[in-house]
């Protein structure tokens, strides 16, 4: 029987370092040895053009367990010619706004030290890390994204000589320039009151916590963002098929620490294909792609779910979700 024409837009795992990366994080650790204890990492996802030809994203997903930095860093300074989103994504259903971590980060020449679910938007040519995995008390979910092809440390394309213009903007009233960037509420991406075409949906029959987005009207420049959780129950999101004008992609992943990559109750319809999740999966949805519903059903452990585009904000042809 053949596979589904769109089984190849899913991922459900991470992809090896080249030699050349290998080569590049020896020699970071070489100058800056890392002194660390705890349960390490674990290496989750990998989206980018060369695990679905045409994909315009990239994106690396981790799990970050248990553990501490005494010395070293994770990341050195550096930038890029294209935005990009650093996230921390916490596990505790009963406050998952915080991480019960600390993890700190340079943006331009400030220290940051983030506590909280946190998407940190690094707009082109401004100078960011070392990133430091400082301290790590129950599970965080980490990931790195832009809307590109393919991850380059100074660019797209190796002909990049130089850094774009970054002008930092002026200190805000506690003297932070970069703080902005840090962004720590969600911000509901549909439709309401008077702009909702569609009567108001029914409550879920689910537990969940919106817990952190972004667009361009919450950072100029920005790309859309959204992490939601669904701790246990039922419910659809999306049950309208719909299609976008811009490049969209859906990631499910599964807190489940007897097995960090099985997912349970998931599927999703990519046109007339209904795929049942059994992994943790990044699913890669190009323009025009009619899509969903994306259902949950009996979720008993905690799924991630979280939705990325490549435009400055939301838009659908179909409902609210339910």
């Amino acid at each position: 029987m053949a596979e589904p024409r769109y089984a190849k837009n899913i991922v459900t795992e991470t992809r090896e370092y080249t030699p050349e990366e290998l080569q590049k994080i020896q020699e970071m650790q070489a100058k800056h040895p890392t002194k660390y204890i705890g349960k390490g990492i674990t290496r989750l996802l990998w989206m980018d053009d060369t695990k679905v030809p045409g994909a315009s994203f990239y994106m690396e997903c981790i799990w970050l367990h248990e553990g501490r930095t005494l010395s070293g860093t994770t990341e050195e300074p550096h930038f890029h010619d294209f935005p990009e989103v650093i996230g921390f994504i916490g596990t505790d259903p009963d406050n998952p706004a915080y991480l019960d971590a600390r993890m700190e980060i340079i943006l331009g020449d400030e220290m940051h030290h983030l506590t909280k679910s946190c998407l940190v938007f690094i707009p082109p040519g401004m100078k960011h890390c070392p990133l430091t995995f400082r301290e790590v008390n129950r599970p965080v979910f980490f990931f790195t994204l832009a809307p590109i092809s393919r991850y380059g440390r100074t660019g797209t394309t190796a002909q990049t000589t130089g850094a774009p213009t970054f002008n930092p903007p002026e200190p805000d009233q506690y003297g932070s320039r970069y703080a902005r960037y840090i962004i720590t509420r969600p911000k509901s991406h549909w439709p309401t009151g008077a702009d909702r075409k569609a009567p108001p949906p029914p409550p879920p029959k689910a537990k969940t916590s919106h817990v952190v987005s972004l667009d361009s009207e919450v950072i100029d420049g920005a790309f859309y963002v959204d992490f939601v959780w669904i701790w246990s129950g039922d419910m659809v999101m999306s049950p309208e098929p719909h299609s976008h004008d811009f490049d969209e992609m859906i990631g499910i992943v599964s807190y489940n620490p007897d097995d960090w990559r099985k997912v349970e109750g998931v599927s999703i319809t990519l046109g007339e294909e209904k795929h049942e999740l059994t992994k943790s999966s990044l699913i890669f949805i190009p323009r025009g792609l009619k899509h969903c519903p994306l259902e949950f059903k009996n979720i008993t452990r905690p799924v991630l779910c979280f939705t990325i585009g490549n435009a400055p904000k939301f838009s659908s042809q179909g409902p609210a979700p339910r």
